[in-house]
């Protein structure tokens, strides 16, 4: 098929092409009642809180949704984040109130007789008009047209520090945690500096949505978030816990002060998932998702006064990719960990080579 006939297939099946097949120039006033609501979901429920589906439908006219099981009905808008576990099914009642399920309904019963608006992760957004299909066209900038993710932007700014600033210790403030120029240990107490590093480049590359990015915000009174980023108009909060593995320690004289394996990541999961469940009791209608960024700095067969080693124990942990329980990683608010390997310095203490 060629572009030009692409072109007139989305044209023929558009949704606005649906609508305006079955109620004339009245379509377009049925579209302009539900688009603005469809918009005032979507700023509350972040795409990336959706793990299984997120459905909103708006009847065309005063009949009653096909569903047996009672619903939650709600006044305002921001108390949909205190409903979503990944799925979630949403009535916009003419009134302006809003119906809810928390699991997802069959299309044959919910769509005759509605618009439906339906995102799946792996299917993306797609919309239904009295039961047909209609397509939603994904633009070159935007894969999703109807709101913005404010988590997926984040998410993607700290793989870019992974790849680009971690992974080489690119970073002067990371590059200074390091034990020896070869990035053999790391200095005993590194924490403080890896989080500065990272809070460094999240406010210099997190850019859109006017984000406010805070170092340790309490979660109670004895455990703080290693870093905090808030959204301006947004009930979005993205937590990040930071943890680090390997071996830290001293060089006058040679000593391994702390030693951490790839359990201390499981256990900073854990750690996430406890302060998003204490921050969900305190502020249950705000859109929360937890990061978890490992600093992974393992080496093979180091003594306590190793300074270089050689590329077969310095990368040996580089494809290791940790084993975290499997009920966390499907929880609806923690994203994929990123794990940072850090690598060494195969080149410390070598000079070029000249040619006379």
């Amino acid at each position: 098929m060629n572009d030009l006939s692409r072109l007139a297939e989305i044209a023929q099946n558009h949704y606005f092409t649906l609508m305006m097949r079955k109620f004339g120039a009245e379509g377009a006033s049925v579209l302009r009642k539900f688009l603005p609501h469809l918009k005032t979901v979507l700023n509350v429920i972040d795409y990336e809180s959706i793990s299984e589906s997120l459905t909103v439908v708006y009847r065309f006219d005063d009949g009653v949704l096909g569903v047996t099981d009672l619903p939650y009905v709600l006044e305002e808008p921001s108390q949909l984040a205190l409903h979503n576990y990944g799925t979630l099914t949403v009535e916009v009642l003419v009134d302006g109130r809003f119906r809810v399920w928390k699991r997802s309904h069959d299309l044959d019963v919910i769509s005759p007789g509605a618009i439906v608006y339906r995102y799946r992760p792996e299917s993306d957004e797609r919309v239904w008009v009295d039961g047909v299909e209609g397509e939603v066209p994904a633009t070159m900038a935007y894969t999703r047209i109807f709101g913005l993710s404010r988590f997926k932007d984040l998410a993607q700014c700290l793989d870019h520090y992974a790849v680009r600033m971690a992974r080489s210790s690119e970073c002067r403030i990371l590059a200074a945690v390091w034990r020896e120029e070869g990035r053999v240990m790391w200095l005993p107490g590194p924490e403080d500096q890896m989080r500065f590093s990272l809070y460094q480049h999240l406010k210099s590359s997190l850019r859109e949505g006017n984000p406010d990015i805070t170092q340790e915000t309490p979660v109670d009174h004895k455990n703080p978030i290693d870093i905090t980023v808030r959204w301006a108009n947004s009930n979005k909060i993205g937590l990040i816990e930071i943890k680090w593995l390997g071996k830290s320690g001293k060089l006058n004289p040679p000593k391994k002060t702390k030693e951490w394996s790839e359990q201390r990541a499981r256990d900073g999961l854990s750690q996430l998932a406890d302060y998003l469940d204490r921050t969900r009791d305190r502020a249950g209608t705000f859109d929360r998702r937890g990061f978890l960024v490992v600093y992974d700095g393992r080496r093979a067969m180091v003594k306590d006064d190793t300074v270089s080693v050689s590329r077969e124990d310095g990368l040996k942990y580089q494809d290791a990719h940790i084993a975290y329980p499997q009920d966390l990683l499907d929880r609806h608010d923690i994203a994929t960990p990123v794990r940072c390997f850090c690598e060494p310095n195969f080149n410390a203490g070598v000079s070029p080579s000249r040619n006379h």
